[in-house]
């Protein structure tokens, strides 16, 4: 029984293997990148050229009221300005 999950466990670990490969990137000193990646190019973020980085919102104070009619104290960076209550 013990054998069997062994034998499990390392066939599920080398199956999440396939899906990440090492960066085909060359450093500044002509050394290939040491990252990991799971993108189709075989590039890492650093080598990439089509890479774009997300856009993070700043977190802001709910732009609604409460039903006391005081301003809403929770904060959200969602692009609308309001907090989870408060959006449709």
């Amino acid at each position: 029984m013990i054998k069997k999950s062994i034998t499990i466990g390392i066939m599920c670990i080398s199956l999440v293997g396939f899906s990440q490969v090492q960066c085909e990137g060359m450093t500044k000193k002509s050394i290939q990148c040491k990252q990991i990646t799971k993108s189709d190019s075989k590039l890492c973020h650093s080598h990439d050229p089509n890479y774009k980085k997300k856009e993070v919102y700043p977190t802001v104070i709910c732009s609604e009221t409460t039903k006391n009619n005081t301003p809403c104290k929770s904060r959200t960076k969602d692009i609308s300005g309001k907090c989870h209550n408060h959006r449709d």
